[in-house]
């Protein structure tokens, strides 16, 4: 098998690791984080795609978060086809924005701003979502989710949050393993300093 072959292997097989682990974290920690709005739930499926965005690159995060969304649908049926495309897009924006800016400034300042920007677009990007897209998949008046949207900010803000912190605090030492495995040496972790 030629270098490359190998190394695209390689990174193949990287974003099929990191997005079953996505995929597990999502089924198995679940949990409520507010009691008065109990049917928003924290997963921590973003830490993955965290990582493999830092790791490999924008898009191998991208396309690691529309595999998890798409499995997720057949896999916790109670969200739904819905809950897949909401997931995706408030993942995908915490992904695609923290994955870019890490991908141009590589150092752990770098990381957290990176982090930061990523949550504040989650938040951002789930109140129009949340606006136009609810009432229509549930067929719900939008006053209803304007009356809610206290608890949709802070719930997003929160899980962003804790997801960005568990990756800040474990992708270091990930990214020793993973190194290896990325085919572009110019999307491959660099260690903070």
């Amino acid at each position: 098998m030629k270098r490359s072959s190998k190394a695209q292997l390689r990174h193949l097989a990287t974003m099929a690791v990191l997005t079953a682990t996505s995929i597990v974290l999502f089924l198995v920690f679940r949990t409520p984080i507010f009691p008065a709005v109990p049917f928003l739930v924290y997963e921590a499926a973003d830490v993955g795609l965290l990582v493999a965005g830092f790791a490999l690159g924008p898009w191998a995060g991208l396309v690691c978060t529309a595999v998890v969304c798409v499995l997720q649908a057949p896999l916790h049926p109670e969200g739904g086809w819905f809950g897949a495309v909401m997931h995706f897009i408030s993942s995908g924006a915490l992904v695609g924005v923290s994955s870019i800016i890490y991908s141009r400034f590589k150092s752990r300042t770098g990381a957290y701003w990176a982090l930061v920007a990523g949550t504040a677009a989650m938040v951002g990007v789930m109140i129009p979502a949340n606006l136009i897209l609810t009432p229509r998949f549930y067929h719900i008046p939008a006053s209803a989710v304007v009356s809610l949207l206290g608890w949709i900010v802070a719930f997003n803000a929160v899980k962003a949050g804790i997801n960005a912190a568990i990756t800040a605090a474990i992708y270091k030492p990930l990214s020793r393993l993973i190194k290896g495995t990325s085919t572009n040496n110019e999307t491959a972790p660099c260690h903070a300093r």
